[in-house]
């Protein structure tokens, strides 16, 4: 995804100390592509498109929501997190790289969830989950579908690989905020990661002093670009002030060109950072509470810009997690992938 910020946004910068976990990125044998062909390749049958991953660590009703009018659990000792990816059949192979990449780390306790944006994306999760990969640790992976968030779509067809400026590709995206919420309601914290992100080291000792640090409760973390944020790698505080921002955000979405996905982001923060926004209680009361964001460091949390284009082989070295945006086209994406050794099919 690529950021095309306006206005500037005030921000509080995130001064704490990284605590980085380094782990070795095995380079991929020119032999593995092999291993996953029949996922990329190979159309699903009949009986795998209704085919459903039982939903681990989630109400496995999806009518069943914890109300927003409960107060979520905040402030935790040790905040639990989990990752969020959406992901459409066209980019598929874009899913398959984060999720090699990801489980070379082996972190342990973070879920990862995948939102299905159609029926052939589903099922090949669900093949997935049956094939053997190049590493021995599994992720704790629950593919979601779309009828866990929305009304069953009619038919099951592939979405294509549309490219960053095409109609259908921000169309696609306009559904990310309302899954964010339906996990944020559950309450764990939400660690949201494009498909064209690689995760190089582990990130969760910055992410977590950030959001265990309660002078000041940062409430949004994401990546720099331009002075304001880029929703393309994005923490989400699982509290009812942000699952209120996430509503509005979702509103602007729906009244406004969807060509401006980002726009309305960064807009309704504006508002939430300087002015407040309106937020229930159990009481059926309103309080008007102001959300406070910060930046990912642009060293350890580099957009495409950044990792690819300005920083040296040194600097790429303490990098934590790569954006790969700053560039249009699918096929481009995956040629830069594969020119830095971040393309592991």
């Amino acid at each position: 995804m690529n950021c095309r910020p306006n206005s500037p946004l005030k921000l509080l910068l995130a001064a704490v100390p990284v605590v980085a976990i380094a782990v070795a990125c095995i380079l991929h044998s020119s032999t593995s592509g092999s291993r996953y062909s029949s996922i990329l390749r190979d159309p699903p049958s009949a009986s795998q498109n209704h085919r459903r991953l039982r939903l681990v660590n989630l109400i496995k009703d999806p009518k069943t929501v914890i109300p927003r009018e409960t107060q979520l659990v905040q402030n935790a000792d040790t905040p639990q997190f989990g990752v969020l990816l959406t992901c459409s059949d066209g980019f598929f192979d874009l899913w398959l790289n984060w999720l090699i990449f990801f489980e070379r780390l082996k972190i342990p306790d973070l879920p990862v969830y995948l939102f299905a944006e159609d029926d052939v994306t589903h099922a090949r999760c669900v093949e997935l989950q049956d094939q053997s990969r190049e590493s021995e640790y599994r992720a704790d992976v629950t593919c979601l579908p779309w009828d866990f968030v929305f009304e069953k779509k009619e038919g099951s067809e592939s979405l294509e690989a549309f490219s960053y400026n095409e109609m259908g590709y921000k169309l696609m995206m306009t559904h990310r905020p309302t899954v964010v919420n339906r996990l944020l309601e559950m309450g764990r914290h939400i660690i949201f990661s494009d498909a064209d992100v690689v995760w190089l080291k582990n990130p969760l000792a910055h992410i977590q002093q950030v959001f265990m640090n309660n002078d000041p409760i940062v409430h949004i973390l994401g990546q720099f670009d331009k002075k304001r944020i880029c929703p393309g790698f994005t923490v989400y505080r699982a509290c009812p002030e942000v699952i209120k921002f996430i509503d509005m955000w979702q509103d602007d979405l729906s009244k406004g060109d969807p060509s401006k996905n980002q726009v309305p982001f960064n807009n309704v923060l504006d508002v939430a950072m300087s002015s407040g926004i309106p937020v229930p209680d159990h009481n059926g009361n309103t309080t008007v509470k102001k959300i406070t964001a910060a930046f990912l460091p642009n060293e350890l949390f580099p957009n495409g810009k950044v990792y690819f284009e300005k920083m040296t082989d040194a600097e790429r070295e303490g990098a934590l997690v790569v954006h790969n945006n700053y560039i249009i086209g699918y096929d481009e994406k995956i040629d830069r992938f594969k020119n830095f050794d971040l393309w592991a099919l």
